[in-house]
């Protein structure tokens, strides 16, 4: 179950990883990322973060599923 603090962690690591940390200030938690400017490059970064934190790669439906925060908290609630 993803908890508040998943989603506090999801959001920090995404904004950490984007080249405008305020634009992560703006995004809904199911937002779509790419919708509200996030780009590939960010993104691509955002995955590599997700695996560093679970210290593991990310398998295919991992991959095309990180797609909003609420998915990266989902992902970060493993650990």
């Amino acid at each position: 179950m993803t908890s508040p603090d998943d989603f506090t962690r999801a959001r920090i690591l995404v904004k950490d990883c984007l080249d405008l940390p305020a634009l992560a200030d703006t995004i809904g938690d199911q937002e779509v990322l790419v919708g509200a400017g996030v780009n590939s490059g960010e993104l691509i970064r955002v995955v590599q973060q997700c695996e560093e934190t679970l210290g593991r790669p990310l398998d295919d439906d991992e991959l095309t599923g990180i797609d909003s925060i609420a998915a990266v908290a989902a992902l970060l609630s493993e650990k």
